[in-house]
């Protein structure tokens, strides 16, 4: 019987960019065999074509009501049937893919906009903790200690200068004139706007106002 006396090899963490990517890599397969059975689903998929979209669907709207008068015709006059020149199985598939499939695919439109608002939140959570960082390493790279900060520090300041710069530009701009608003009646029942703002949870985007505002900050 031979003995292996050679010690296993301990095996080397991942570094968080392996273990995100491994756990993203998954999320992005499934997605992709989604999507290839999606595309497998519809008989004679047309390509979106921009330049087109707007006459198809204006098109389209005509269908209301030319398409049951034509069925109808087609099906139930002779003459329109000795004409063949309407096919009804078409207008009844065009209309039924309209009632069951049409919901469906505003559905899948605002889960993937649910999908992107996640992703560019996630991005804006990661940047506001990113900011938070360069703040406290603006002040650790200043120790004696700290050398090693500098290149990171110095290539996150520019981002930081460059998005103040273009905020400072953007409060620069005067502001359109705010429409007229109607009266709003007092008392009892009028909505306390003010109080109703301040009680709202602080959202991504005013975490990295301030956390940018913050970081400005010398």
């Amino acid at each position: 019987m031979t003995v292996n006396d050679t010690p296993p090899t301990p095996s080397t963490p991942e570094t968080p960019a392996v273990a995100a990517t491994k756990e993203v890599e998954v999320i992005a397969q499934r997605f992709r065999d989604a999507i290839a059975i999606l595309q497998t689903i519809m008989p004679d998929l047309l390509k979106y074509d921009a330049r087109q979209i707007r006459r198809i669907a204006a098109s389209a709207k005509f269908a209301d009501g030319l398409l049951t008068p034509a069925i109808f015709m087609t099906t139930a006059a002779s003459p329109a049937k000795q004409r063949n020149m309407f096919d009804p199985y078409e207008g009844e598939y065009a209309t039924a893919l309209r009632d069951q499939v049409g919901p469906l695919m505003v559905q899948l439109g605002a889960f993937a906009a649910d999908v992107q608002f996640t992703i560019l939140n996630k991005l804006a959570v990661a940047s506001v903790h990113a900011l938070q960082m360069y703040k406290w390493a603006q002040h650790a790279a200043n120790q004696p200690d700290g050398a090693e900060l500098h290149p990171f520090v110095n290539d996150m300041e520019r981002v930081v200068q460059r998005a103040l710069g273009r905020r400072k530009r953007r409060s620069a701009a005067p502001d359109p004139a705010p429409a007229p608003q109607p009266p709003v009646a007092q008392g009892f029942l009028a909505p306390n706007l003010g109080s109703r703002k301040s009680a709202e949870p602080e959202n991504v985007a005013d975490s990295f106002d301030r956390a940018l505002e913050d970081a400005g900050k010398k």
